[in-house]
């Protein structure tokens, strides 16, 4: 063996230690990509210092992990939850799935033209039924209208009996228990029902006083709720400062209470909120739309629920008269995700459990799902969740339970319809005003998740080599305010649209 002052020796070692000096300059130059610089800068950031946060990067066209960091981890995915219930909506129901609501009753047609019965709307969990603000023909009385014909064919001009909702399809927790009692009263904290109509909401409106802190007065609602009533504590806020108002009230509670302020000038100022008790306000608009078209209804109004109380008895003995189908699958997936309608993604939930269990309850949906995606390999433990929105502050998901689900997605032949639903970077939902002028505008697509300082991003986008990566970025407890936390994440998703899909 030479020495080592041996000229074969030296060669050697110059060798090595220049190859190896080759190697780490191209480790270097393989890693300093925008993707690594962007997070590693971001893994840095003094607003991390006492945060919760987990990512996960996936090239779904190779089959390959690109990054991850505590993709483990359970944190509070806000409404990125809903790609979790609208995927599996979308592969546990069918992509040609459709709510059908009926029009019943229980009586006999007399000669005269007189129904010695009750009409019923017959729910199916529809999230789309009167829901104006996806189409102008599904309002509620477009659809009163073709059931009117429908009862005019049959020769009615009376009906005897009462109008009677069976929302039965789910069962009654219109509200997850977990959700704060700041969110039910408003139109986000909408919730589920069997029965659900206008998308579960109405709109109150405020004419502001004359002076700062000055009371600011109900003008009127829309639709008008029967019986609904309020403690108005509204007041008189700041030119410009936007809707302040929340609305405090409980399910099926009339009484609503209305706090904050509406902007000093403001006349007839739209404030959405949750409608009380959607079926009944279903039977009672079918019952003044009947009546203001000519047709006496002698009856009440009322619901399955509350039959027992209003004294009615209803029969479970009865004969279809028409029925009105919801929107493709693929629109409601949309409106779901796009706008991030809560209640829809609740009325989804349920009807998993209802068409998989045969139970239409919000625990009846986790568990089918539970044990839908472990077949794909997903952590079967969704334990940790408490609605189908995200809305609830207690819900817990690892970034790896949402990217089992996005891989899966991607690789179905329904995909596009999933796809699709989720925003576009410059162009609609909650990225229509982000990453213009970037590489991800037109090519990202990403349903964003923001609660309680809990801020998240769940979505696809094509990568400069031509695949196809699914991403989640979840993070919990930062410091510092929203709008500079919503900058860092859009840097580091622009990021993976420039990424080269090597390894990191």
């Amino acid at each position: 063996m030479p020495s080592k002052t041996h000229p074969l020796f030296i060669l050697l070692r110059v060798t090595f230690f220049a190859f190896a000096s080759f190697l780490f300059s191209l480790g270097c130059l393989l890693a300093d990509t925008p993707l690594q610089r962007h997070y590693d800068a971001f893994a840095g950031h003094d607003a991390l210092q006492h945060a919760s946060w987990g990512m996960m990067v996936y090239d779904v066209t190779a089959d390959t992990l690109i990054l991850e960091h505590n993709s483990n981890q359970r944190l509070l995915p806000a409404s990125t939850q809903k790609v979790l219930t609208t995927t599996s909506a979308l592969f546990m129901l069918g992509h040609d799935f459709l709510y059908e609501t009926t029009l019943q009753h229980d009586g006999e047609i007399t000669g005269a033209g007189v129904l010695q019965g009750n009409l019923y709307i017959k729910g199916s969990g529809d999230p789309a039924f009167g829901a104006i603000a996806m189409h102008d023909s599904l309002a509620l009385d477009s659809v009163y209208s073709e059931w009117e014909k429908v009862l005019r064919a049959e020769g009615i001009h009376q009906v005897d009996g009462h109008i009677i909702s069976d929302e039965r399809v789910f069962d009654e927790e219109m509200v997850p228990p977990r959700w704060l009692w700041s969110h039910i009263g408003n139109y986000f904290g909408a919730g589920s029902s069997g029965l659900t109509v206008h998308e579960n909401e109405y709109t109150v409106y405020f004419d502001a006083g004359e002076v700062l802190g000055g009371p600011a007065r109900v003008s009127h609602t829309d639709p008008l709720i029967p019986d609904m009533s309020f403690v108005n504590d509204v007041t008189t806020g700041p030119i410009g400062s936007g809707d302040q108002v929340y609305i405090y009230g409980a399910p099926y509670a009339a009484e609503r209470h209305l706090t904050g302020t509406v902007p000093l000038g403001a006349e007839s100022f739209p404030v959405r909120g949750s409608m009380p008790d959607p079926p009944r306000f279903a039977a009672q608009r079918l019952k003044d739309h009947l009546i203001a078209n000519g047709m006496e209804v002698n009856g009440q109004a009322t619901t399955h629920r509350r039959a027992a109380r209003d004294g009615v008895i209803p029969l479970d003995t009865r004969e279809d008269m028409a029925s009105w189908r919801s929107p493709n699958l693929f629109d409601i997936l949309y409106r779901t995700n796009m706008a991030s309608q809560n209640s829809y993604a609740e009325n989804l939930l349920k009807t998993i459990g209802y068409h998989t269990q045969d139970e239409g309850s919000r625990t009846a949906g986790l568990q089918a799902m539970e044990e839908y995606w472990e077949v794909y390999g997903m952590d079967p433990d969704l334990g940790s969740l408490h609605d189908g929105s995200g809305l609830s502050s207690s819900n817990r998901l690892t970034p790896g339970q949402l990217i089992t689900v996005m891989a899966a997605a991607a690789n179905h032949p329904t995909f596009n319809i999933l796809f699709h639903s989720l925003p576009l970077a410059g162009y609609s939902g909650s990225l229509a005003n982000h990453l213009r002028g970037s590489a991800s505008e037109g090519v990202l697509r990403a349903k964003s998740g923001f609660l309680q300082n809990a801020m998240a991003y769940a979505g696809y986008t094509p990568m400069q080599n031509g695949s196809l990566a699914a991403f989640v970025i979840i993070v919990n407890d930062y410091d510092g305010n929203a709008a500079g936390m919503r900058n860092q994440l859009l840097h580091l998703m622009n990021s993976i649209t420039q990424h080269d899909g090597s390894v990191l």
